[in-house]
């Protein structure tokens, strides 16, 4: 088969959704403990070791899953938006940070789907043969907790044909787009 993709082409984006993957490993808990006794210690306010303590298991507890490099990011720029120079709060780091993984974490699905597409794995006949080559397999590689909980499909759907949004979510919890000209697989004809 002719393909425009050189084998070069095709290992550095086998590559490059390893590195991606790679890249959301979660901070090395060390760093992340250093990094916060470090804020304590600047930031702080709290006398009592029980407490400063406390604070330092919680907030790390919260913060540990995302990855170093947009942690440390986020951390900083919490910092410097923070008022009258007093220590960030958790859901103040997160606001920075939760968008920056999610924006990953869906690069890094693409990137696999196109490696598994290079690959020749892209035939699921669950989807059909209307979805595009990458859309076929993004249900395969995102992890079960990516996806739209079952309880929540229909009214997903529902919400996105009352916006007229192209959106929609299959049974098993992944999204796909609908093609311009095609029915509406998730419409039964009944809205509730």
């Amino acid at each position: 088969m002719f393909s425009i993709v050189s084998s070069e082409e095709r290992r550095q984006v086998v590559e490059g959704a390893r590195v991606y993957r790679a890249s959301l490993t979660p901070c090395p808990r060390d760093w992340l403990k250093k990094r916060l006794s470090s804020m304590a210690m600047a930031h702080g306010h709290e006398k009592d070791p029980d407490r400063a303590a406390a604070w330092l298991q919680e907030t790390g507890r919260l913060l540990w899953d995302l990855p170093h490099d947009v942690l440390a990011y986020a951390i900083d720029e919490a910092i410097k938006r923070s008022d009258r120079g007093f220590m960030p709060a958790v859901g103040q780091i997160r606001a920075i940070a939760d968008p920056m993984v999610a924006t990953r974490r869906e690069e890094t699905y693409r990137l696999e789907a196109m490696a598994l597409v290079i690959a020749g794995r892209s035939h699921n006949p669950q989807w059909g043969t209307t979805a595009k080559p990458w859309e076929r397999v993004v249900a395969d590689v995102a992890p079960e907790d990516d996806r739209i909980p079952g309880s929540e499909i229909a009214a997903f759907n529902r919400n996105m044909r009352k916006f007229g949004l192209a959106m929609r979510c299959r049974a098993d919890g992944s999204t796909f787009n609908l093609q311009p000209g095609v029915p509406d697989p998730t419409y039964n004809g009944e809205e509730q």
